[in-house]
C-alpha cells in the first residue's frame, strides 16, 4: 500500500476547520483535520512532494521526514499541516488492519472521554478568520441560524474601545445553562472588556480589573457549586505581576487550572507566577515539543498541560503523555476542531492515562453534529464521548454537509476553489 494523494478541504465554522485527505494505490483513504492557519491547506497539500509513493505504515519516519524536510520554516505551521497529515494517515492504517487508532496508540484506559465546554465570554464565539478577524459565514445569515450563533464576541486579544455589556449573570446563566447540558467541566474566558479604563498593551491589570475578573469567575461557581469543574483561560495577555493577583484572587474558587495567563516563550514567568500560587497553572497550545513541556514541568513547576491535539498529533501526543506520566502531571487537551479533530482527541484521551479532559468549543455550531455521517449522534452526551470500537477514528464526515458550509476560495479534496 503506498501514499498516492493529500489533498484538503475547510470547512467555514466559528473557526476554519481544515480537512486532510490521504489517499492509496489500494483504495483506502484516511481523514485527519490540522489546526488552522493562514494558508495552511496550500502547506498540507505541499507534502505530496514527499509522501507519495511512501508507504504509510512506516508513520514514525513519515513524521521525522516531514519534520526534517521543513527544518527551516519549523514549527508554526507546518507542524499544524504534519498533525493533520499524521491523523489522517493513522485513520488510513486502522481502517487497513481493522483497528482502533487507540489501539495502534497502545490501548485505552476509558471507554468514555470527558468533555469540557468552553464558555467563553459569558456567550458564544464569533465566527473568525485564521488572523482572528470577526466575519459573517453565510449560516450565520440564515434565517435558522440561532441567537447563540450570532453573539459577537472577540477572542485572543480584547479591544478596549469595546463596550460589551459582560457582567456575572450573564456568566452564571451560561455556566448553568451548559451545566444542565451535562458537562461536568466548564472553562470562561476573564480576559475581557472591563467597565474600568485600561490599557491593552502594557500586560498589567489594575485592582478594580482584578476585582471584576473574580467577580465573573466567582458568579459561575455560585450557579453551578462545587461539583462542577472550573477553569479559566486568560490567552496569553498578562504580565508576571497581574498573573500572580489574579491568580491569588481566585483560590478560594479551586480552580481545576488557570490557563495562559502570560505569553507561551517565557517560561521563567510562568514559574514565577505558579510558585506565588496555589491556583494550578495550565499551557501548552503554543508549544510544539517535548523538550518545552519538559521545561514546563521541571523549570515552571506546572502540574497540568494543556497542549492542542491538532498541533501536537496523535503519535507525539501519546509520547508527550509518557513524559509528563513521569513526572505525575496531568494533560487536559485544547482542541478547538470539527467532530473529525475532536474525535481524533477522544482516540488521544483513551490511550493516555493521565488525562482530564479534552475541550469542546463549537458550542455556538448549530452543524456540529450534522457533519457526523457514520458515528454517534449527537458525539457529546452528558459531557462525555464513547470512546469507538470501530476501525480507524471511527468517524466518517458527510462531505455533503461539509460541501455545503466549505470556506469559499479553497479548493474541496477533488474540487477547485470556488
Amino acid at each position: 500500500m503506498h501514499i498516492t494523494r493529500v489533498s484538503t478541504a475547510v470547512i467555514e465554522a466559528n473557526f476554519d476547520w481544515v480537512l486532510v485527505r490521504v489517499e492509496t494505490d489500494a483504495g483506502l483513504a484516511g481523514y485527519g483535520e490540522a489546526f488552522l492557519g493562514p494558508g495552511v491547506s496550500g502547506v498540507i497539500r505541499s507534502f505530496n512532494e514527499v509522501l507519495v509513493g511512501e508507504d504509510p505504515i512506516h508513520i514514525d519516519r513519515l513524521i521525522r521526514r516531514m519534520r526534517a524536510c521543513t527544518v527551516y520554516a519549523a514549527p508554526g505551521l507546518v507542524f499544524h499541516a504534519i498533525g493533520g497529515i499524521e491523523t489522517a494517515i493513522l485513520d488510513l492504517l486502522g481502517k487497513a488492519y481493522r483497528m482502533p487508532v487507540w489501539q495502534i496508540l497502545g490501548g485505552k484506559y476509558r471507554d468514555h472521554v470527558t468533555i469540557y465546554a468552553d464558555c467563553h465570554g459569558g456567550g458564544a464565539l464569533d465566527s473568525i478568520t485564521p488572523l482572528l478577524k470577526p466575519r459573517t459565514p453565510s449560516w450565520m445569515e440564515q434565517p435558522g441560524a440561532t441567537s447563540e450563533s450570532r453573539v459577537s464576541i472577540k477572542h485572543h486579544g480584547w479591544d478596549a474601545s469595546q463596550s460589551l455589556d459582560l457582567a456575572p449573570a450573564q456568566y452564571a446563566g451560561r455556566a448553568a445553562a451548559m451545566a444542565a447540558r451535562g458537562f461536568r467541566i466548564l472553562k470562561f474566558d476573564v480576559d475581557v472588556p472591563t467597565p474600568y479604563e485600561t490599557d491593552e498593551y502594557n500586560r498589567s491589570l489594575s485592582p478594580q480589573e482584578v476585582d471584576f475578573a473574580a467577580s465573573l469567575a466567582s458568579a459561575v461557581r455560585q450557579a453551578v457549586g462545587p461539583e462542577i469543574g472550573l477553569a479559566i483561560d486568560c490567552h496569553w495577555n498578562y504580565g508576571a505581576a497581574a498573573a500572580v493577583d489574579l491568580a491569588r484572587a481566585l483560590e478560594p474558587l479551586r480552580l481545576l487550572w488557570l490557563e495562559d495567563v502570560c505569553p507561551p516563550e517565557n517560561i521563567a514567568a510562568l514559574a514565577q507566577v505558579q510558585r506565588a500560587t496555589r491556583t494550578p497553572l495550565a499551557t501548552g497550545e503554543n508549544h510544539f515539543f517535548r523538550l518545552d513541556f519538559e521545561r514546563l514541568i521541571t523549570e515552571a513547576g506546572l502540574r497540568v498541560l494543556a497542549p492542542d491535539v491538532q498541533k501536537i498529533g496523535l503519535w507525539e501526543g501519546r509520547k508527550l503523555a509518557d513524559l509528563a506520566d513521569l513526572h505525575y502531571v496531568n494533560l487536559t487537551w485544547h482542541n478547538i476542531s470539527s467532530p473529525l479533530g475532536t474525535m481524533a482527541g477522544v482516540h488521544l484521551c483513551a490511550a493516555t492515562p493521565n488525562v482530564l479532559a479534552l475541550e469542546w468549543h463549537a458550542a455556538s455550531v448549530p452543524f456540529f453534529d450534522d457533519l457526523i455521517q457514520t458515528g454517534d449522534r449527537p458525539m457529546i452526551v452528558n459531557g462525555k464521548v464513547r470512546v469507538p470500537d470501530t476501525p480507524g477514528l471511527g468517524i466518517e464526515i458527510d462531505l455533503d454537509v461539509a460541501w455545503k458550509y466549505r470556506k469559499p476560495g479553497e479548493p474541496f479534496f477533488d474540487s477547485p476553489g470556488s
